[in-house]
């Protein structure tokens, strides 16, 4: 297996055992919405700094971040745009990313979460 490549699908059935030992699910596969909002809150700061320093201009930055806050769909559709902007700037999807895709309720509380703290940033810079 060569880096970069994924062994297992977040779709499959280890998935909720993975969330579960991450703490990021319950033994019900519950989402934790604490552990998915610390987890949200640092994944949208490393996204933040990889935007900075993928782009030239921090005006390019702070017009992605409203393009995608404009652009924010529902529910599944958030999680989604989010993963496409890891790969639009050429970043791996971090992997706790990669695994709270498979959870529905866990993607859409983690892509609100990341998109809020995201803005919150923008904001503050």
């Amino acid at each position: 297996m060569y880096e970069g490549r994924r062994a297992q699908s977040p779709f499959d059935d280890s998935a909720a055992g993975r969330l579960r030992r991450m703490g990021l699910t319950d033994e019900a596969g519950k989402p934790d919405r604490d552990a998915l909002a610390i987890c949200s809150r640092v994944f949208a700061g490393q996204f933040f700094d990889d935007l900075c320093d993928y782009f030239e201009s921090y005006e390019d930055v702070r017009e992605l971040i409203e393009h995608l806050l404009e652009s924010a769909a529902e529910g599944k559709q958030k999680s989604l745009l989010v993963c496409l902007q890891y790969d639009a700037i050429y970043r791996t999807l971090p992997d706790p990313v990669w695994w709270i895709s498979g959870n529905p309720l866990a993607a859409e509380l983690f892509a609100e979460g990341f998109l809020i703290h995201l803005k919150h940033l923008e904001q503050q810079e």
